[in-house]
């Protein structure tokens, strides 16, 4: 299936099908745009919110449903840009990828990462700690090292893990005395009430 969009067209559904359907009219206006958007707008594939300024433009199921057709957002008759060259390499590759993993375009661009469980989070602590330290571990494993191993994780789910293991005694957390260390190691400290700590420690 092959769009019949206009690259320009093109250009304006995939701005806004990756910034999840959804944008303010300045954010992905461009010049000598307007022809297009309100093209775009009488195929209904995307509708113009003027309640507020700015306007605020969003995918309809029409303009979602055009994005799983291949298209180009190559302009015609001229040599292109190299932004728009690299970009059609990259939409080519994503509808390559789609159609072997029989997966809609607009499944993969409005998804959102799965938030992880807390016990899966604990899991991957203590998976992340050994991996580190060894197993049997040889060293006790610094908190930088271990945001960096799980910086997947956001912070506030790393913390919360952590505080809970400890309160249920399945880990032990420490504070290095040495000032270059702590100073070294502030970024990554876990604050727990009046406490930080900077060093992870796991029995097997």
């Amino acid at each position: 299936m092959i769009s019949e969009l206009t690259p320009t067209q093109q250009l304006l559904l995939w701005h806004l099908g990756l910034r999840g359907g959804k944008s303010l009219q300045p954010d992905v206006e461009y010049k000598e745009i307007k022809k297009d958007r309100e093209e775009l707008v009488r195929r209904k594939l995307l509708t113009v919110n003027m309640k507020h300024r700015p306007f605020e433009l969003e995918l309809q199921d029409g303009g979602w449903h055009e994005l799983t057709k291949r298209g180009s957002v190559l302009p015609k008759g001229r040599k292109p840009s190299r932004d728009r060259a690299i970009l059609q390499l990259l939409l080519d590759t994503l509808h390559d990828y789609a159609a072997k993993q029989v997966i809609g375009i607009g499944e993969i661009l409005r998804s959102k990462p799965r938030t992880p469980e807390p016990n899966d989070v604990q899991q991957r602590i203590r998976n992340a700690f050994f991996e580190i330290a060894g197993n049997p571990p040889q060293d006790s494993v610094r908190l930088s090292a271990l945001r960096a191993k799980l910086h997947d994780v956001s912070r506030q789910q790393l913390d919360e893990a952590l505080i809970a293991m400890k309160k249920a005694r399945k880990i032990n957390l420490m504070n290095l005395d040495n000032p270059r260390d702590i100073k070294a190691e502030e970024s990554s400290a876990l604050q727990d009430g009046g406490r930080r700590y900077h060093i992870l420690w796991i029995e097997r």
